[in-house]
């Protein structure tokens, strides 16, 4: 059968002399579409309805061809449709659920497609009558969230999340679909929420629901009171919110693991390598991007969950020995490093330290590299506040092809240079030994060359007038310190080097110098450097997650299938179930 055939529901005859037939559903279908009520003629037409196995396409299409005439011709058998649906959501008969579920999917999907431009008023009263719509939307949801909640089919739950992402992404701007007004009322969050606290049902759903529940709370987050943030805010079940934190961790795994199969697969041999090596001459990094879609929605769920539950970020920091993942490697803690640096590479110890390493391309993330140093300027305040020494190897920090970086834009200098203050001024309360502290100034005076043509770079801006002018004064001001320090032991350090007539000092000889002439520098003390301006999303962000948000629903809305389980799968499943 050809796919115009089996999208219009026709059965060919054994002879080719005579017309296809349509499926008994197609026929029913077209019922509704005229203008009489096809209940009239027959009792019992919802009845067998949901008894026939649905035709998603051929309804949708259907409800698609529909003209603005017709629709108001046809509104009385769209609204029955709309209203047996949900009346057939509490059936005993699991495959009339089923068929009822796919039902409503088509009609919410149909409906929205072919009125993109209508208001939200418009589509709910096509759909199921204004005048009934609070009604039918309440029972609605009270029968989805009694499938959700109860003993039965898994394949219902399943279906019932897949009808409820449906729903929630027919519009590319969630805050555009009305509709979703009676889901913030008639709320399903603690359906999402025993589902994500159970093992077996978080197993089979969790994905689902974290998406959900993620899409949920960002409709119409800053317009209005969205009874979803209110109450993912003050979640502290211990046991929902370890489900919730291992369904976005072992989504975010197999990410990982995907991307690493294709990063062997690009990989290649001896020649691929050199290829790879040739174009990277001629070929922007940007191009080089091996192809693995972000998953947005999980990512999305993780930040929603730690930004608003204050319970969500102890989740991040414990084990969970119930996710089967092999057994990685254990790395020892970090210690002082024996060799210079820049012979040694970093452990990448560091969510920051790792994420400035790996992206030092051609077309670097510099708004992305810019909030990096925020984070890590807030754990140091944070430190500094709570005198928590952490055994970190520091340097990998301080190291030049990390801090070379930011001086490629002038809005990064004054943060990059507040952290070396950080830690010029505070790291003695923080930092987890007196060797760190040395090592600390053995690169600010091995980096002099990078400090003296920024302080050279930003004079000539400060005294000249524009709009950098204020700027460039303020990363002169920064440098104080660290042209002292530079100016303090360069001298030094050149005469140690001529009384011993060497001609290269190694690491330990110029940490020597360092040690032994602390008591003779002299620095200003900088105000204001442990302070930072906290985190807020409006308005600030409030762009970036629209686009986010809009890209996970049509996302979403492509991936979603209420197709995909066959009534012999279904029927074979219904009858084990006691």
């Amino acid at each position: 059968m050809s796919q115009m055939e089996k999208k219009a529901g026709l059965l060919r005859r054994t002879s080719s002399s005579k017309k296809p037939l349509k499926e008994k559903v197609v026929l029913m279908y077209d019922e509704i579409f005229a203008k009489e009520d096809p209940a009239k003629k027959n009792p019992r037409f919802w009845d067998e309805l949901f008894l026939m196995k649905v035709n998603l396409e051929y309804l949708e299409s259907k409800l698609e061809s529909v003209d603005g005439e017709e629709v108001q011709r046809i509104q009385d058998n769209i609204n029955s449709l709309f209203h047996h649906c949900v009346q057939a959501l509490g059936e005993e008969h699991q495959i009339k659920v089923v068929n009822a579920l796919q039902t409503l999917c088509a009609l919410f999907r149909g409906v929205h497609q072919k009125n993109k431009s209508a208001s939200g008023f418009d589509i709910i009263n096509m759909l199921m009558g204004f005048d009934k719509a609070e009604q039918r939307m309440k029972d609605l949801m009270e029968r989805l969230d009694s499938l959700l909640c109860g003993d039965g089919s898994e394949s219902l739950k399943s279906l019932c999340l897949k009808l409820l992402l449906c729903l929630v992404t027919v519009t590319d701007n969630i805050s555009q679909n009305t509709i979703l007004e009676y889901v913030m009322i008639n709320s399903i969050f603690e359906a999402i929420l025993q589902i994500l606290s159970d093992v077996s049902s978080r197993g089979q759903h969790g994905y689902d629901a974290v998406v959900l529940l993620a899409l949920l709370v960002n409709y119409r987050k800053y317009e209005s009171v969205n009874p979803y943030i209110v109450k993912l805010s003050i979640v502290d079940d211990e046991p929902t919110l370890d489900g919730m934190g291992m369904v976005v961790h072992q989504a975010l795994t197999e990410y990982n693991r995907q991307y690493k199969d294709k990063e062997e697969e690009h990989q290649g041999g001896f020649f691929s390598t050199l290829t790879s090596m040739v174009g990277n001459m001629f070929i922007a990094d940007a191009d080089e991007k091996l192809s693995v879609q972000t998953n947005e929605a999980i990512l999305l769920a993780l930040y929603e969950a730690v930004h608003l539950n204050r319970n969500f970020i102890t989740v991040l920091a414990q084990s969970h020995p119930e996710i089967d993942i092999a057994a990685t490697p254990t790395i020892p803690s970090p210690t002082t490093p024996t060799t210079p640096l820049g012979t040694t590479p970093p452990s990448l110890d560091n969510l920051m330290v790792e994420f400035i390493v790996t992206h030092m391309m051609k077309d670097f993330p510099m708004d992305l590299y810019l909030r990096c140093v925020q984070i890590i300027h807030k754990l140091l305040c944070y430190q500094k506040k709570c005198r928590i020494r952490l055994q970190y190897t520091w340097r990998e920090l301080w190291s030049e092809p990390i801090f070379s970086v930011c001086f490629s834009a002038l809005a990064t200098f004054l943060f990059e240079l507040n952290l070396f203050n950080m830690f010029i001024t505070y790291g003695d309360t923080f930092l987890p030994t007196s060797n760190s502290y040395d090592e600390l100034y053995y690169e600010i005076v091995r980096m002099h060359q990078v400090f003296d043509n920024l302080y050279c770079m930003v004079l000539r801006v400060s005294t000249n007038t524009g709009q950098w002018k204020e700027a460039a004064s303020k990363v002169t001001h920064a440098l104080v310190n660290v042209r002292a320090i530079i100016n303090h032991f360069n001298p030094k350090i050149e005469s140690y080097a001529a009384v011993n007539h060497i001609s290269q000092l190694s690491e330990e000889q110029v940490l020597e110098v360092v040690r032994s002439n602390y008591d003779t520098l002299t620095l200003k003390l900088q105000d204001g450097l442990d302070q930072f301006e906290r985190y807020s999303e409006q308005p600030k962000e409030a762009a970036f997650f629209k686009e986010l948000v809009r890209s996970i629903s049509l996302n979403v809305r492509k991936n979603v299938s209420l197709n995909t389980l066959s009534q012999d799968v279904l029927l074979k499943e219904f009858s084990t179930i006691s």
